[in-house]
């Protein structure tokens, strides 16, 4: 593919820079990102201190201060939280909980770039029978888009260690002819990135490199850990009693059971379960009993260990577990790059 590293790009809702990182890896060139959560504006200075960043809510930035950049970008991305959808008719009710989707779509129709990138979730494309997605398709198309499109994939199809499912929408600009679609895969499930493959070479270096520090799990825990076989989760034939019921004095009556995350261990050859945000919510270690460190879900993330996370455990967590996975970003990336290269064509 002809290299050009004159693309222009603007990351919203940035979090911890999964997608930044990805469009950065694919030599486009970042005009700012946004992103108004303390936490991450500390890991976007810490890590990309050279991208210009608008701290501040989406909601409070003005029409004006955008308009200075309409028709100079060639893809806006972001992943803006959706929550509480409704629908009438083709159009999205404005309920404040969807007011940053609506935010996402001003800075579209403000800035007009040539493709933009939407992540969110898969239970989107269910919300409201299905009217949500196609709700959202059509506030893209009355803003000036055209072959909207959305697909769910999968992060393992694209090199990396997980199993992770998220829904993306791309468009075109109506001026613009282009008959854009998803990059096509690019690892066949035989061929699936394992955990061990991301880090097996980690232990043994817990607290000597960045967010590689284990939580301090009690002694209850740590023991009921041990009966938590590789790739699975509490025995069908229970826990034994000393270790059966919670540790805390708020939990200290119930048996412990399988949640969806919790006390379930990853397999080393296998890919990952997908990565939930949450100060305890990260699976258990292939071998060592404890959970995962940041810097271990941060490398299923396909990370890089020059990103360093800041704020608090909790807050490196829910930053690590929101990001789009770096290989998947760079994917989609390199496809918007393949057209903006037709289109110069």
């Amino acid at each position: 593919m002809k290299k050009n590293s004159n693309y222009t790009f603007i990351d919203l809702f940035s979090g911890a820079g999964g997608l930044l990182r990805g469009f950065l890896d694919a030599e486009f060139n970042p005009i700012f990102s946004l992103e108004m959560w303390e936490p991450a504006i500390q890991t976007h200075n810490k890590n990309y201190s050279s991208v210009p960043l608008i701290a501040e809510d989406i909601r409070k930035v003005n029409n004006a201060c955008l308009s200075k950049y309409t028709g100079k970008v060639d893809v806006i991305v972001g992943g803006p939280p959706c929550q509480g959808f409704s629908t009438i008719g083709k159009r999205i009710v404005k309920d404040p909980r969807n007011e940053l989707v609506f935010e996402f779509i001003r800075f579209i129709d403000i800035i007009k770039p040539k493709f933009f990138l939407m992540e969110n979730v898969r239970g989107l494309l269910s919300s409201n029978g299905g009217k949500t997605k196609e709700a959202i398709k059509a506030e893209f198309e009355l803003i000036g888009y055209h072959n909207v499109k959305y697909k769910v994939l999968c992060a393992a199809d694209f090199g990396v260690p997980q199993i992770r499912y998220r829904v993306f929408f791309i468009g075109v600009r109506n001026d613009i002819e282009s008959d854009i679609d998803f990059p096509q895969q690019t690892t066949e499930k035989q061929n699936y990135a394992t955990v061990g493959s991301a880090i097996n070479d980690l232990v043994g270096l817990e607290n000597l490199i960045p967010n590689h520090v284990p939580m301090n799990h009690n002694a209850i825990v740590k023991e009921r850990m041990k009966y938590i076989p590789e790739g699975g989760g509490i025995p069908l034939e229970g826990l034994p009693e000393d270790v059966s019921r919670g540790s805390r004095s708020d939990y200290k009556n119930n048996r412990v059971k399988n949640f969806s995350h919790i006390y379930k261990r990853l397999d080393r050859k296998k890919p990952a379960t997908t990565m939930v945000p949450g100060h305890n919510a990260f699976p258990l270690h292939p071998i060592e009993n404890r959970s995962l460190t940041v810097r271990e879900a941060a490398r299923i993330q396909t990370f890089p260990d020059d990103v360093i996370f800041m704020g608090n455990r909790q807050n490196q967590c829910i930053q690590v577990g929101n990001a789009v996975p770096i290989k998947l970003a760079f994917e989609l990336a390199m496809n918007f790059k393949k057209y903006l290269n037709e289109l110069e064509e």
